[in-house]
C-alpha cells in the first residue's frame, strides 16, 4: 500500500496532499506517464493531468491532486494510489 496519509490543503478547490512511501513516487509517475499526461520536469517535481484532475509529484513521498474542476472524488485518487503497491 502507497499512501501513508491524506491531508486537505484548500476546500475551495479541493486540494489534497497524500504522503506515499518513498518507493512508490516513481510508480506514480509511471501512472501519469501511461494513463495521463507529464507536463513538467523539474528536479524532484513531476507535474501532470490524470483523467482531468492535476497531479503533483513531489519526491521523495508527496503527491499533490488538485479536484476543483474534475469529476474524480478523493476516494478515487486514494484508491488508485494505493493500488500502485
Amino acid at each position: 500500500m502507497c499512501v501513508v496519509s491524506r491531508s486537505l490543503v484548500c476546500a475551495s478547490s479541493k486540494t489534497y496532499v497524500f504522503t506515499i512511501k518513498a518507493e512508490c513516487a516513481d510508480k506514480v509517475v509511471d501512472l501519469l506517464e501511461r494513463e495521463g499526461k507529464v507536463t513538467a520536469r523539474f528536479g524532484p517535481l513531476v507535474k501532470g493531468v490524470y483523467k482531468d484532475a492535476i497531479v503533483t509529484v513531489v519526491k521523495p513521498d508527496k503527491v499533490q491532486v488538485i479536484l476543483q474542476f474534475s469529476k474524480l472524488t478523493v476516494d478515487e485518487v486514494e484508491q488508485v494510489l494505493r493500488s500502485l503497491a
